[in-house]
């Protein structure tokens, strides 16, 4: 019976072009983000050559962050430049992270959100339309039920989030040739991260879609309160284990080094420990959700009646 409701879910999956879709948007996503961070590069140079400053006076820049990572704001980060060399940032050599940068930004929130506005038949629709008359009287369990969209739709998430940021990496070696050398540990390390944060969310999000028979209120919640749990976490210091975590560390991946944008954006060094910890946490989330879908479905009777009974 489960390979019957894993049919049945990869038939809902794929019909009316749902797979194809989240498939191109992957691609576009992967491949539009280091183009755009390469002409973004070549506008602000070209601008520059156009209109040299004098800079005979040398005023320095000083820059100030705070990094998020730091419990409650508290830690500083300083970089000082001259004017004259304020422009190098915008170089080849440190636009290229910013590339595979934007294309993590957009898997995990922009195809994200494309997923779940696909999937929403499959988280709770189904409910709502009191269709599960069909595989009940099939004799599918609840729990045979609900496992197959636990398995279905993280999983297709989790690769076409990892696939996509493969390829970002490979565009941006592309784009990047001549100044950018592709750590395939690293980038294959940040696909991971983002498999496993978009599969944790599209987890949660069938959890609240079916114990609510609700799925667009399940997407409005989750793809907005995400941000504010992010923000959340890191004001408090919360900066550990836990899958929300993960986005700052690919970030801290990706943007340490040696150059000046790198000491800009990176928020610390890479924890490889609060890594694995929180890939750890985040599954043992999924599991429990699958146990908490099936219990609330269990206790609340649907009802799958067309319509008013027939006295005869």
């Amino acid at each position: 019976m489960l390979k019957t409701g894993i049919k049945k879910e990869l038939m809902f999956f794929t019909r009316s072009f749902k797979m194809g879709g989240i498939i191109i948007a992957a691609i576009a996503l992967a491949i539009a983000s280091p183009l755009l961070i390469k002409l973004s590069g070549m506008m602000i140079n070209s601008l520059d050559n156009i209109n040299t400053p004098d800079y005979k006076n040398e005023v320095a820049v000083s820059i100030s962050l705070e990094s998020p990572s730091s419990k409650a704001f508290r830690t500083e980060k300083t970089v000082n430049m001259d004017p004259s060399d304020l422009m190098s940032v915008f170089g080849d050599e440190n636009l290229a992270p910013l590339g595979i940068l934007s294309a993590f930004g957009d898997t995990t929130s922009t195809l994200l959100l494309i997923f779940m506005i696909v999937t929403m038949s499959g988280a709770g629709g189904e409910l709502k339309k009191r269709s599960m008359i069909i595989p009940q009287n099939a004799g599918l369990t609840t729990k045979l039920y609900v496992l197959p969209k636990f398995l279905v739709y993280p999983l297709a998430i989790a690769i076409f989030s990892f696939v996509g940021i493969i390829s970002a990496g490979l565009v941006t070696k592309l784009v990047f040739s001549a100044t950018f050398e592709l750590d395939i540990v690293k980038l294959l390390l940040i696909a991971l991260i983002a498999a496993v944060y978009n599969a944790f969310m599209i987890t949660l999000y069938f959890t609240l879609g079916l114990c609510t028979a609700r799925a667009g209120i399940a997407t409005i919640i989750l793809y907005g309160g995400s941000a504010i749990l992010s923000i959340l976490f890191a004001s408090f210091g919360a900066d550990k284990f836990h899958p929300f975590a993960l986005k700052n560390e690919a970030q801290n991946i990706l943007m340490s080094g040696e150059s000046d944008i790198n000491n800009i954006m990176a928020s610390g060094e890479a924890d490889m420990v609060n890594i694995w910890g929180s890939i750890g946490v985040s599954l043992l989330i999924m599991i429990l959700c699958y146990f908490i879908t099936v219990f609330v479905i269990s206790a609340k009777k649907v009802d799958n009646r067309g319509g008013e009974e027939i006295n005869l």
